[in-house]
């Protein structure tokens, strides 16, 4: 194996690319990462930060500009840093960037001759995805479609630029414009099976409430990056009335970050100046028994998945939206999942253990809860692990590598290249002779 210099840029490395730079570095391929807003470092990885060249255009300006501003800053600053990693000696053969926030705008200004490959996470559509889906929240106002278009802008430069493209999943590329589509390859990030298959079932206390929690009790599990409407918060929150009243020892376990305000997420600012927790918590007041729902925030990994593993019911919604690992990481766990019947779950209809409801349904996301944790299941859905083995990393690192790494110059693979020149002595060779192959039958044909 020749070792590779490979460049990833993510304004918040390793973000998606964790498992795939662990890979790589393993491999003896030499690492750098260039990032804004990285609060990880990995000792396989040298890590770059850049920080913005100037100030974004202020609150005077119109809207749209100070949208394209805030990509420029990212495209001009990564440049600057690009530019002074080639003068002291850079030249990675690939380079594997995410392009949503500009970063990408100006990577072959720099290194022209290096393999670009793209992270295609999403594409903004304002017909068949999440924009304008929720009927709870308001549609979006003219200037904000507008918003929402300009968006795709650094994405679809980088696709022109780049050599090949990489999505996880089907219907995410299928978002994508039809002539984008034939540079992108579906390989999904990676899931950590070995790991998963190895989290048992333990119990796990909440000292603060004196709270012991244990495999068979009928423990409900609800986990998004943020607690927001576009994974359903609103919705599973209001099923929780329901839910406690039907069955008094129900426990319902909320992982994830407080959004509305400073923590946006994927959606909007909440209107009402709050959080949605606090949003939610108003609007339901004492209909709810409080004391049975734990907000336990982000949890360290090896808790996360510990409490998912106790549960005896997982709820998952999403409007048409980048699909979460927290859904594909609970199958594999073997949960019985409730999910939204939205695109991006449908994809993995196949899996076992799931229980599809409609995103809004308020009252059905409520049954279909309650019947499965009125009869918690002793046994896991282990069928799953055969059904995830091809989003396992142990197959996707390497598909995502070969796109990688495929295409590379000759000279970089280790080949000893033998020069091939015109040699005029050799024009007059005389050719051989029909007597010459007189008696013999050739066997060979003609492609």
């Amino acid at each position: 194996m020749n070792p590779r210099t490979i460049l990833f840029i993510h304004q918040a490395f390793p973000g998606q690319f964790k498992l795939l730079a662990r890979s790589l570095a393993a491999e003896g391929h030499k690492i750098f990462a260039l990032a804004m807003n990285s609060t990880e470092t990995m000792p396989e990885v040298t890590l770059i930060r850049y920080a913005p060249i100037r100030r974004q255009l202020d609150e005077k300006s119109p809207n749209l500009l100070r949208e394209m501003d805030a990509r420029l800053i990212r495209g001009e600053s990564i440049y600057q840093a690009m530019k002074a990693l080639k003068t002291q000696g850079l030249k990675p053969d690939v380079i594997y960037a995410h392009p949503g926030w500009g970063e990408t705008l100006f990577v072959k200004n720099i290194w022209p001759e290096a393999r670009f490959v793209i992270y295609a996470e999403w594409y903004y559509n304002l017909q068949g995805q999440e924009v304008n889906f929720d009927p709870d929240m308001p549609r979006l106002t003219e200037e904000k479609e507008l918003r929402l278009t300009l968006k795709n802008t650094c994405s679809l430069h980088a696709l022109a630029d780049c050599d090949a493209a990489i999505t996880p999943t089907q219907w995410q590329k299928s978002r994508f414009p039809q002539w984008a589509q034939d540079k992108i390859t579906v390989i999904h990030d990676g899931l950590d099976i070995k790991e998963l298959a190895a989290v048992k079932p333990r119990g796990l206390g909440i000292p603060s409430l004196g709270l012991k929690l244990r495999r068979g009790m009928p423990i409900v599990t609800y986990a998004a990056r943020h607690l927001e409407p576009v994974r359903g918060f609103h919705y599973f929150m209001r099923s929780l009335p329901t839910i406690l009243s039907a069955n008094k020892e129900a426990h319902v376990i909320i992982m994830g970050r407080d959004a509305g305000i400073a923590n946006v997420g994927y959606g909007s600012m909440n209107p009402k100046g709050t959080s949605w927790r606090k949003t939610m918590e108003a609007e339901l007041g004492d209909t709810v028994d409080w004391k049975r729902v734990h907000f336990l925030g982000m949890l360290d990994r090896k808790l996360y998945l510990g409490m998912l593993k106790l549960s005896a019911c997982h709820v998952y919604l999403t409007t048409p939206f980048i699909l979460s690992w927290s859904f594909l990481e609970a199958a594999a766990l073997g949960l019985p999942i409730v999910a939204s019947d939205t695109a991006p779950v449908r994809e993995f209809a196949h899996l076992k253990g799931l229980d599809f409801v409609d995103f809004t349904d308020v009252e059905g996301l409520a049954q279909k809860v309650l019947a499965h944790i009125n009869r918690v299941e002793d046994n896991f859905f282990d069928a799953n692990a055969d059904a995830l083995a091809d989003l396992g990393k142990d197959r996707t690192i390497p598909a995502i590598c070969d796109v990688l790494l495929s295409g590379s110059r000759s000279s970089d693979m280790g080949e000893t290249l033998e020069e091939v020149v015109f040699d005029e002595t050799l024009d007059e060779t005389p050719l051989p002779t029909k007597k010459a192959h007189k008696g013999k039958k050739s066997s060979a044909k003609h492609p």
